[in-house]
């Protein structure tokens, strides 16, 4: 079965966000009126208490939550919806490797505290999600290794784009939604596999409200891959195509696709 998905709410430290990217909040004069309107009310006519108050139900984000606004506690989370099958091992031969397939596809998942799927349109610039390599039960970091034979030195195992910004792309039933692409990942060594993808966010905001790039990111959730496996040469052959890399590559999403049986 697949790996489950770790999501955790976003615990930024930064100061409070302009005061543009607040909800909208009703103006005090109105809210004195209902109050003051609501205690002229005769106690046997009279509710329990003083009508709510809701917000609206936000679905396109224009907020960072911070130390000021944890009520709005923003969840992230990351399901991987394609998993690599098997690559060709590269070896020494850089210019000639061969990238997992078919590509990584990793669905970003936002929710504001109403539980609404949302899209995060500030922070979507300062969030990235990148990858890393371990072993086919998870439980070894394999970011270097040594080749099957052990005559060469360690050298790095994880090769070619492992770092991604999301897209907004639909699916196979035509929803929108925010998507991690990793068309580029190779594999030095054969073996079996499993990759780690971790979601960071590299903003952060300073006592004036201005947005920067923060010092380091800010884990925000992580997920992984099933097991996969690399072969060599030899013993490779690509994997078809899938609808949905058909379906993004007709988007016009930066992700490759190689026919199957190539070499």
């Amino acid at each position: 079965s697949s790996p489950r998905s770790a999501a955790s709410s976003d615990h930024s430290r930064t100061q409070s966000p302009p005061s543009a990217w607040n909800l909208p909040s009703q103006p005090e004069s109105s809210a004195h009126a209902q109050n003051g309107s609501w205690n002229q009310v005769s106690p046997n006519n009279r509710p329990s208490s003083p009508p709510a108050q809701f917000p609206p139900r936000v679905h396109h984000s224009s907020f960072i939550h911070d130390s000021q606004t944890r009520h709005l506690h923003p969840t992230y989370e990351l399901d991987v919806v394609q998993h690599p099958q098997r690559t060709a091992e590269f070896g020494s031969a850089t210019l000639s490797r061969l990238p997992l397939a078919p590509p990584v596809v990793v669905q970003l998942i936002v929710r504001d505290r109403f539980g609404n799927s949302i899209i995060p349109e500030v922070e979507l610039p300062f969030l990235i999600a990148h990858l890393s390599l371990y072993s086919d039960d998870g439980t070894r970091s394999l970011d270097m290794g040594r080749s099957p034979s052990g005559n060469s030195p360690p050298r790095r195992l994880l090769y070619g784009n492992l770092v991604s910004s999301p897209q907004k792309l639909r699916d196979l039933s035509g929803r929108l939604g925010l998507y991690f692409l990793f068309p580029d990942v190779s594999i030095r060594w054969r073996g079996r596999f499993q990759l780690g993808v971790s979601l960071l966010r590299l903003s952060e905001i300073d006592a004036s409200g201005a947005m920067s790039l923060a010092s380091e990111g800010i884990v925000l959730a992580t997920a992984r891959t099933r097991p996969f496996d690399v072969l060599t040469h030899e013993n490779y052959v690509a994997p078809p195509t899938t609808r949905l890399t058909q379906a993004f590559l007709r988007q016009g999403a930066r992700i490759h696709a190689f026919p199957p049986n190539t070499p």
